[in-house]
């Protein structure tokens, strides 16, 4: 028991610091991280491809958590979304449920195919979003795709931007904007990412050598 007892006041500390909720305009870290001032936002119940992830269809790979990130950005773009917080994470991120002009972000991300339930952690109230989306192949359901918390057990994938993977990875560098950029080119490219613009999801400096805002060309 006195072993547990610094955890746990790590935990409650992370929650304190926590607000109950937050309102603002966001920037996206990835297909279900926000952040609002300089509080980071892990959406709750929903698992989105990851920045780095690659999925199939039509025969073709393209960068699914790519696209559910862009997804997410076109929808909160200069827009005040609020967030409730249902939980805080090991990493002292707020979990919440987030809305943006009446519509439930979490929800929204499930039933346009983006995120899947993360039935581990409260989803099973998005598995009606979830069957809508399989029913009108939306998203991911247009072909075929592992799961995200699948792809982060593997070490061999590339870094992640949005949820660590709980492995000795090193983390991907620092990006403009706020945001986690592709250590590489070659990360950049194998997720389809490539080229990447300033402002986009994954673009940093170092990745632009001729400084005209795209990386990677």
């Amino acid at each position: 028991m006195r072993h547990l007892l610094p955890a746990l006041l790590l935990t409650a500390t992370a929650s304190a610091q926590v607000p109950a909720s937050v309102t603002g305009i966001p920037t996206v870290t990835d297909g279900d991280t926000l952040q609002i001032r300089t509080t980071k936002i892990r959406l709750y119940g929903v698992d989105a491809p990851e920045s780095s992830q690659t999925c199939l269809r039509a025969g073709q790979t393209y960068g699914c958590g790519r696209e559910a990130a862009f997804a997410l950005a076109d929808l909160v773009r200069n827009k005040n979304v609020t967030c409730l917080r249902r939980d805080t994470d090991r990493y002292g991120r707020m979990v919440a449920v987030c809305t943006v002009g009446g519509t439930e972000i979490n929800r929204w991300l499930v039933e346009q195919g983006h995120a899947l339930p993360y039935l581990e952690y409260g989803g099973s109230i998005y598995r009606d979003a979830e069957d809508r989306a399989k029913a009108t192949r939306k998203g991911l359901h247009a072909g075929t795709f592992q799961a995200p918390w699948d792809y982060r057990r593997n070490p061999a994938n590339p870094p992640t931007t949005g949820t660590p993977r709980p492995a000795t990875t090193p983390a991907p560098v620092g990006g403009s904007g706020g945001s986690v950029s592709y250590r590489t080119c070659a990360a950049a490219r194998a997720a389809g990412a490539a080229p990447v613009r300033a402002g986009q999801p994954g673009y940093g400096k170092h990745l632009d050598r001729d400084g005209d805002g795209i990386g990677c060309e």
